[in-house]
Formats: C-alpha cells, structure tokens, sequence
C-alpha cells in the first residue's frame, strides 16, 4: 500500500509496518530499521495487526481474537496528508502514531515534529489537542528506539526523548504521537503526577482514541513553515494573525518589551518608560492577588478589573499594550477556591479513609492505608468533606493503618470540624510555591476567567507560566493544551502569548517563548550558556527567537548597578541572534538610577535597528560572540555608528594597610587591543574612607583628577569630562583635570596614585574602556 504526503510516499505492509519511504526518486527510508504508521496498546502491551486492509481512503486494522477493528481515514491534500481514526473499540488504552523513521537528522525540530536535511523536509503534525508528541510513559519498555543522539537539541533544552515529536538517531530521525483512552479509570503509576487518578468526567470527544488526528508532510526544505501555515489554515488549527501577518512570521512577534509593576497611581510615568525606550508592551509580573480567581491586587488596582481596564485604556492610547503574567493552574490558599470551604474540585491523590470518629480538635487522625501521603510535600494538605488539614509526619500501625500526626486543624481559613469514621481523606496535590493545584473540571473554571478577563479590560500579552502544573490533573500534555486552547479560544482579540514551555500542538498558537532569567546574577553571567542554546532549539523549531529577560538593578550588596555597557552587550546579542528579549525594571529602579536615559535610549536605538534587519548577517555573527563589547551611537534618525569596544577586567588598589596621608597607588599591565588612543575609564571606590585627586600614568603621558570619591561613589571619564557619581551613577559634581593619557596599542604599564583618608584605606577598582573604528549602519 502507497500513501501520498507532499512530496513523498510511504510504503504500508499489510501487518501494518512502514517499508518504504520515497522523496521523489530518492528513498529517505533508513533500510532495515523498525516503522510503524499506528500501532494499538492494551494494558501497556502491544497489540499487533493481523492485517491491514485499503479500500479506498480508508485503512482498516484487523486483530487475531477481535471482531472490531480500528479504522483511519485517510485524506491527501495538495500539501499533506490527514490521518484520522474513525473506528477504534474502547478495548485498547493507547494508541501510538510512529514510530516513523527518516534517513533525514540534519535538523530535528523535536517540538515541531519537522526533520530537514538536504533540500528535503519531512514533518508530523497533531490535528486536535489528545493527539500528543512523543510516547506514554507506560510504553517506554516498548519503544525500539530509545537513545537518542547526544547532538539532539531533545537533550541539549532538557527534553525527554519520550516527549518528543522528533528526535535523532545514528541512522537518522524519529517522529511520533500517540493518544490515549481518557474513559478508562485507573491510577498513574508514572510520569508528572504519580497516585492521581486522571477525570473519568472527560467528554467522549476528549477521551477517546477515535478522533485521533494527524498529519504527514514532505516538502522543500525552505517550504516547511509555510507547509505548516497550510496545515494550520486547512484543518482549523490556531494561525494568529498580527496586521495582517501570520505571527510564526511577522517581525512583531520579536518585539522587546518592558517588564514592570504598574497600577492606577503610576501608569502615566511607566507608559512614559515604556514609550522612551522604544517597547510596544509594558507588562506587569505579578498583577494578581489570588491565583484561580485571579483577583486583582488592590493596592495597584483598587477597583479590580475595572481599575485594569483604565490603566489598558491610559497605556493604548498613547501607543503601549498591556501585559499580565499568570502562573496558569497554580492555586494560592488565599483564594476562594481554598478558603474558606475548599472546592472538592482542588486535585487530589487516591482517596483513603477515617478509621475512626474525629472531634474538631483531633491532631492524630487514622486512615485505612497510607496512598499519597508517603510522598512529603511543601503544604502537607488534605481536605476532610470541608475541612483544610496539615499534617507533619505520619507513623504505621502493626495492622498497616496510618496515624497522620502533629496535624493542623482548620488550615488556611476553614473550619474545624469532626468527621465520622468512613469519610474519604484526600490528600490535595501542591507546589513550593505554597500553591494547590484544580482537577481539570475546575481548571477550566480558571481559563474561563482568564478569558473574560483580557476580553473585559483590553489586555493583549499573557505568559502561561507555570503550565506544567496543568499536569498534575493526571492528564499529562492533554491539559496544557486544553487550558491554553480554552483560554485561545476565548479570546475576542489577538493576545501575544508565551509560555514555561513549548508544546509540539501549542506550538500553533504560541507566540514566541521567552526563556532566560536574570535573578542573583550580573547580566553578563545570567543563564547566558542557555539563553545562547535556546536559540538553537528555537531555529530547531522554525520558531520566533526571545533571548529572555535582562534585569535592570540598582546598586545593592551585591551588585554594582547596571550600566549602559551592560545594556549594550546584551542588545548586541538580541541584534546578533535577531532575537527579543524583556527588559525587567522597578519603578524605583528606573526613577534612581543616573543611567535611566541612556539605557532606554541605547534599547530604542538598537531594536530600531534590529525590528528593521539593518545588521547584515557578517556584522551579526560577531554580535553573537558574548564575549565582545559595542556601543551605538546615533548620529541623526537615519544614520549610526557601531564602535567595537573592549572593557578590561577591574584593576585593583587596595589601600587598606597603607597609612592615611601616604601616597597610595599600584602598577598595572593592560592589554589593548585596538590602536592607540585616550585614557577612557570608570573608577569604583569601595570601603570606608575616600581617595583625593587620583591620577594615572602610562608611557605616553599623566592625566590628574581633581576630586574627592568617598566609598560607594565612583569617578567617571569619558576621554573629555570626569564626573563623580554616586553608586547608581547620578551625577555629584565635575571633577576638573589635567595634563593627558594615552593607552598604547597591545600590552603596556598602566599605573594609578592618589591620597587618601579616613579610619580605614579604601579599595579602588578600574576598568579602561577602548574601541576601535565605527562601522557605519544607515536606515536609508
């Protein structure tokens, strides 16, 4: 049997077996190797066809001691092909698409389920949100192939293979699916949420293995995103449009934007922000009080969704959209789902029961086995009828009951009660994060309001944060995708989104991801290895590239504050990868630091240029290199330079064990690797004490300063100006000088003096800054 998909055809045994694969006259079947177009699963053990029949469009699987049979309609299109499983018995409990296997392993996107190599790109895509990448846990022991390459972007981003639409294998790819049958009622012993059991409330559509839907492709190699826009518009699966442009390629769907707090008493000033550097999108972090309910806070929006929707109104109206951050399913006990009569609905383990009769008062509790409540956790939670319990430990009895003990009666704001002998005890699912988590009837309950949300107020950015918590429901991918689809379709307008993580379905309707967080490093240290490998796994996946979010600081105990040049490294990268980010700034960060203006113009120069592709591919290649230093300078609208720039490590004066009154100072060697031009330098004084009138000597001249720098300030020069700042570089006064400097071309001494006072001797840090020639980008 022969199946047309695209460019390529298939060859089907009547076992049911791929033999074959032909790329025009080419095969790109690796010979020799196991293929499956579907295969059938009861009780996680194969279940092989006798024979498989074609009459017509329509394949017909055939099984020894089964007179049902599984049914798939297949449909050719000028593009690809659908497959769909119109007939299965409620006899199997998975049903598994592959694995189908390439010669091709070039490219493996192993989200997006497309492999490319040659001139030749070969993809699967799910039609509908049951229909999941990679394999169930439950099958792992019956997968022929089970080690992917080490090259494969599955391992590099931290993907199990087993969740992977593609993945590479020495002698080339895999691509697979598989479906579930969601009507059966058992317990997850494996993967995300062991001792859950999965809704047997699902509706027959969701549940079933009829209905699985898929597609198969084989194209051009530069023709498989736009195959894949086909496939979206042909079968109804989301293709958001942005001003007429379909976002996988609309040059929006990078847009940089501004990460802060805003509310009714400040959105004025941070619209203002956001407008000054060029962000089409100002987007608050942390707008809720409540997660499920999604209540608003009320010290920024006093009259909830109401006060949103002015600050939406104010921001729009001056050219800027508003974002939320959501952390999808994850459920503060503050909310009214919790407190104060928990929902039944808050997702739970395998029910035990009360041994015994409890009063209201009662810390020791028996129960008939010990289920979820071996398994520690952050809250210790369990709900008796409607009643919120902790325990801290449990001890076994000689007839193997449980007593939980040191328990916590009336937890989070509900009332104690007694409970009778026989009543069920369920321990509730939680996170860290001090959160529960909903099953996933009332997980809809959540995406719904959501929903009318941004449809109420106007908001058009939203992250799904967090959304690997949909999965503990027990329904694995299928409720990542049903919540974020239920939210997607909700929507009356177009709401740029991104997420925790990129699904091979989701895929579809996200808009970009933006991975990459800067907590507790400097900018040029945070998570750079992995922002620098996303954006490998993002080409993997043909899919818009984010470099993540660059935090914006003032001075504190650890760190310096943040500096142009930081800012300027990391818009270099976002130029070199044309890549996005999010710039995470404080109002009181951006009202205090002396450098506020300059950074938020470097961002709206740069991204200026990166939005309208003005950096030809060599420059880009050496902005991608985080190892080097830049600085733009714009001459008029249509006209900039670009100044290589290297920054030395800091140089070391530690005046500490010299008398105050002495002479200070140190010899240094430094290394400049552009020609020979002015002393350029930021010096930090740190400690007690001050320095007075610091001075610099190389071969090629002296320059003095005529200042005081007390601890925690810094002196500033340019080439022409000196400046003494404090520690978040507002200016303090003019520092007058004299005489001139010059730093060599390569190696030579630079050396530092100065006087100094106080009860201790303070330590000075110098870096010198230099660069090279500009190259010249016009916009004309």
């Amino acid at each position: 049997m022969r199946i047309q998909f695209g460019n390529a055809n298939l060859t089907l045994s009547d076992k049911g077996m791929i033999t074959d694969m032909m790329y025009g006259e080419k095969s790109v079947f690796p010979k020799g190797q196991i293929s499956w177009l579907i295969r059938l699963f009861k009780g996680n053990e194969p279940v092989e066809a006798r024979e498989v029949t074609q009459e017509g469009n329509l394949l017909t699987y055939h099984f020894e001691n089964l007179e049902e049979t599984v049914s798939v309609l297949v449909t050719e299109k000028e593009d690809y092909t659908v497959f769909e499983v119109i007939q299965c018995p409620e006899y199997f409990d998975f049903l598994e698409v592959g694995p189908i296997v390439t010669v091709i392993k070039e490219v493996v996107g192993d989200v997006v389920g497309v492999v490319q190599g040659g001139d030749v790109a070969i993809g699967i895509q799910a039609l509908n949100t049951k229909t999941l990448p990679g394999i169930p846990q439950e099958l792992v022991n019956h997968a022929p192939y089970v080690k992917p390459d080490v090259t494969s972007s599955v391992t590099v981003c931290n993907f199990d293979y087993t969740m992977a639409t593609a993945y590479d294998m020495p002698f080339g790819s895999v691509l697979q699916l598989f479906c579930e049958n969601r009507r059966r009622d058992r317990i997850k012993t494996v993967g995300y949420a062991k001792n859950v059991i999965p809704a047997p409330s699902l509706d027959r559509e969701d549940a079933d293995i009829r209905g699985t839907k898929f597609a198969l492709f084989a194209c051009a190699r530069p023709m498989a995103l736009e195959t894949i826009g086909k496939i979206e518009i042909g079968e109804g699966l989301p293709h958001p449009m942005l001003d007429g442009e379909w976002l996988k390629t609309s040059r929006k769907a990078v847009n940089s934007y501004l990460i802060s707090e805003f509310g009714t008493a400040n959105i004025e000033k941070m619209t203002a922000y956001a407008i000054q550097g060029g962000f089409p999108y100002l987007y608050h972090p942390e707008p809720f009080d409540t997660w499920g309910h999604f209540e608003m806070r009320k010290e920024q929006f006093p009259n909830g969704d109401d006060s949103l929707k002015e600050c939406v109104d104010y921001a729009e109206a001056h050219g800027v959209r508003i974002g939320l951050h959501t952390l999808t399913s994850f459920t503060k006990t503050n909310d009214a789902y919790v407190t104060p009569v928990p929902d039944r609905r808050l997702k739970s383990m395998v029910p035990v029961k009360l041994l015994a009769d409890v009063s209201d008062s009662q810390t020791e509790i028996l129960v008939d086995h010990l289920a979820g409540f071996e398994y520690a956790a952050t809250l210790n939670c369990f709900r008796i009828e409607d009643e919120l319990l902790q325990y801290t430990e449990y001890e076994m009895t000689e007839e193997k009951a449980v007593i939980l003990k040191g328990c916590t009666r009336g937890a989070f704001g509900t009332a104690a009660n007694a409970h009778a002998a026989g009543c069920g005890v369920y321990k509730l699912i939680d996170y860290p994060y001090q959160t529960l988590f909903p099953d996933i009837e009332l997980q809809d309950e959540f995406a719904d309001r959501i929903g009318e949300l941004f449809n109420k107020t106007g908001v058009k950015q939203l992250s799904f944060d967090g959304q690997e918590g949909c999965e503990w429901t027990g329904e694995g991918e299928y409720a990542d995708n049903r919540f974020a689809m239920r939210c997607y379709e909700k929507f009356d307008h177009l709401v740029l989104n991104d997420a925790s993580r990129l699904h091979h379905f989701l895929w579809h309707m996200n808009t970009r991801m933006n991975w990459g967080e800067p907590w507790g490093e400097e900018m040029r240290v945070g998570q750079v290895e992995g922002r620098m490998r996303n954006q490998e796994f993002f080409r993997k996946n043909l899919f818009p590239a984010m470099l993540g979010w660059f935090l914006i600081r003032k001075a504190n105990r650890r760190f310096e504050a943040s500096t142009l040049m930081d800012m300027e490294w990391a818009l270099s990268e976002a130029a070199g990868f044309d890549a996005g980010f999010s710039l995470s700034a404080t109002e009181n960060t951006l009202d205090s630091l002396g450098t506020t203006d300059e950074i938020l113009e470097a961002v709206r120069n740069w991204e200026i240029l990166r939005y309208e592709n003005r950096f030809e591919e060599d420059l880009k290649e050496q902005l991608r290199r985080p190892e080097t230093e830049w600085h733009l300078e714009k001459i008029d609208d249509w006209n900039y330079k670009l100044y290589p720039m290297a920054i030395s490590k800091p140089f070391v004066c530690d005046l500490l064990e010299m008398q105050p009154g002495q002479p200070g100072g140190s010899d240094w060697s430094f290394d400049n690797p552009f020609e020979e031009q002015p002393l350029v330098f930021r010096m930090r004084v740190e400690g007690y004490g001050y320095i007075e009138n610091p001075r610099f000597y190389t071969k090629k001249g002296m320059i003095n300063f005529e200042a005081v720098v007390k601890g925690g300030q810094y002196l500033i020069f340019d080439g022409q100006e000196a400046w003494v700042t404090d520690r978040n570089y507002n200016k303090l006064s003019k520092a007058e000088h004299t005489g001139n400097c010059l730093v060599e071309k390569g190696s030579a001494p630079l050396s530092f003096g100065c006087s100094f006072g106080g009860e201790e001797g303070p330590e000075v840090k110098v870096r010198v800054i230099t660069q090279t020639a500009p190259r010249m980008i016009s916009r004309n």
